[in-house]
């Protein structure tokens, strides 16, 4: 299914600050076509996004205090597995929500739309941590990736998609299609010589994801902060490559004949266009549309229509915001609505 997005401006996820009402405000504020219910990794260690979504995962032990997570495999954990599998095969998403003590982001959101706060609103995102994230951010008892576990690594895929679903089902009575972005920053590790892990293992599970996402009637993107074996996701099912086009525009124009594919298949590009780590208070809007145009003419190269590609567009910052300042993060949010606005004038 193809969605003329047209440029609308949406967030990655984490935000500064830790009051989750004004952060949703500012979400609603400067990204009213597609709202995101915003994380703050500052306001708690629950929040981080290796921590955000492990609730009801088995054998799990966290540390707030040494700011650890890990797995404890060892032990008889069988009655826990077989009820977390079995809540799993049976859908109760409800078993697998995140509560308000790891996302308050999320509940001052649903607050919001209760108030009817959704009168320009086209889509609603929320998001997760992708497999190889997550696979390789928990270690067991022994301090080994639990990505090299296949039993547990299968309850990490599972519970990820159950989270997915279950913020699907929750925001689906707003009347909007839901956008779930899975967060991959560890992507840039993969095929390195500093990773052990198989891209077709990686894929494998993303479209696990992505296929949980659309089951629900959602849309699946997929967030790459860095480089990226960008032909392999490009070739998943997912909808959405989310890229840094500020700083990573060159590596992903490399993969043309992937990027046709995949517009061709009905996929859009979120172009990350707004820089967060690398920002420096000195671009303009001016900039980084003529960035963006630059990409676009090299897509066109590819014989891809241009007005295909500002269709099936959606204008975000690099990355998350939840390192920055709340001036910065406001900033940022200021010049993605302008650049979002400008392209969107482009649209026919």
């Amino acid at each position: 299914m193809t969605h003329n997005f047209n440029c609308i401006a949406t967030g990655i996820g984490s935000m500064p600050g830790a009051d989750p009402d004004k952060a949703v405000e500012q979400s609603l504020r400067y990204l009213p076509e597609a709202p995101i219910w915003p994380q703050l990794p500052q306001r708690n260690f629950r929040e981080h996004m290796d921590v955000q979504y492990s609730e009801s995962l088995p054998g799990l032990r966290i540390d707030e205090v040494g700011g650890k997570v890990s797995f404890n495999t060892t032990g008889d954990l069988t009655p826990a597995l077989e009820k977390f599998f079995e809540r799993y095969l049976e859908k109760d998403y409800g078993f697998f929500r995140i509560t308000e003590r790891y996302a308050p982001g999320f509940y001052a959101l649903i607050r919001a739309l209760k108030k009817g706060s959704l009168s320009n609103a086209r889509y609603i995102k929320g998001h997760i941590t992708g497999p190889l994230t997550t696979g390789t951010s928990f270690k067991d008892e022994t301090g080994r990736d639990i990505i090299h576990n296949e039993l547990f690594f299968d309850a990490v895929v599972k519970g990820l998609a159950m989270k997915a679903a279950w913020q699907i089902e929750e925001l689906k009575p707003f009347g909007k299609p839901v956008i779930i972005f899975i967060d991959e920053p560890a992507m840039e590790s993969l095929g390195s010589a500093f990773s052990a892990v198989s891209p077709d293992l990686v894929s494998e599970k993303l479209n696990e994801l992505v296929d949980t996402i659309h089951e629900l009637g959602g849309v699946a993107g997929i967030h790459c902060c860095g480089n990226a074996d960008w032909s392999m996701i490009l070739n998943t099912r997912v909808d959405i490559v989310n890229f840094d086009a500020f700083g990573y525009m060159e590596k992903v124009m490399l993969y043309p004949v992937d990027i046709k594919k995949f517009f061709d298949r009905g996929g859009a590009l979120a172009w990350g266009v707004v820089p967060t780590g690398a920002f420096t208070g000195n671009e303009t809007a001016n900039l980084l549309v003529s960035i963006l145009e630059t990409g676009i003419r090299r897509l066109e190269q590819a014989d891809i229509d241009q007005q295909t590609i500002l269709r099936q567009s959606l204008i975000t910052p690099s990355c998350g915001m939840g390192s920055l300042t709340p001036d910065q993060a406001e900033a940022i949010l200021k010049l993605l609505r302008d650049v979002s606005d400008r392209m969107q004038k482009k649209v026919v």
